[in-house]
């Protein structure tokens, strides 16, 4: 009894806050599917020159971009975005903490009643058997305590927000973007993450050929469009 009360009295732990950004190409789409995804592509691509000798991760070539008003009006939508997921994320978690919370309260009143009936109602004689069910129900307790240590280290307590950045291979703008959105000022308390897939994929032999090729039937100003 003492142990369930120690457990009432503890303060419900904060969650972790972990916000991951992803840059990659168009295909294939991120799996598991990100909780926000973007499409940068009808952003204006760096200069040839630019790209050809640098991606995304380069001073120049996001300061480039930085000089596009798309890609700072984009910027500053998807901030918007994960700062209301996150809010709607964390309102949903302390939602399900509560009732949790709740739910253990009740079972905790439940077993005080019974057991202020089985006091009433004991005897004498019935005090080995009445032993024997305390020892049942203390190795239940301890099962329950055990896997109540076990839930801590589980990521319940953790509110994750993953958002996917692409442009058409993910090397120069979806990385960039990325990248500025992890300088942003976020919450002190979250953990943010930056994973750029395709960013060290190499191509193979004749693939940007066949893509001018593919994208030179469609027009060239969505060739343009596509490059990288």
């Amino acid at each position: 009894m003492a142990q369930i009360e120690d457990n009432k009295t503890e303060v419900t732990p904060k969650p972790e806050y972990c916000l991951i950004l992803y840059s990659h190409g168009r295909s294939p789409p991120l799996f598991p599917a990100p909780d926000l995804k973007y499409d940068l592509r009808s952003i204006p691509n760096p200069p040839k020159a630019l790209r050809e000798v640098s991606d995304g991760r380069s001073k120049r070539l996001r300061e480039h971009l930085l000089s596009e008003p798309k890609f700072v009006d984009k910027l500053r939508d998807v901030e918007a975005d994960i700062r209301r997921a996150m809010q709607e994320k964390t309102e949903e978690w302390e939602l399900e903490k509560f009732e949790s919370e709740q739910i253990g309260e009740t079972d905790d009143e439940k077993n005080d009643d019974q057991n202020q009936e089985d006091k009433k109602k004991g005897q004498p004689k019935d005090m080995d058997q009445g032993d024997e069910d305390e020892d049942e129900e203390s190795s239940g307790d301890e099962d329950e305590d055990d896997e109540q240590d076990d839930s801590k280290t589980e990521p319940e307590n953790t509110i994750l927000l993953r958002v996917g950045c692409n442009c058409a291979l993910g090397h120069h703008r979806s990385v960039a973007f990325v990248h500025e959105l992890s300088q942003l000022p976020w919450p002190k308390e979250w953990h943010v993450e930056v994973i750029h897939r395709d960013l060290e994929v190499k191509r193979a032999g004749g693939t940007r050929e066949r893509q001018k090729a593919r994208f030179r039937g469609k027009g060239r100003g969505f060739l343009e469009h596509e490059d990288a």
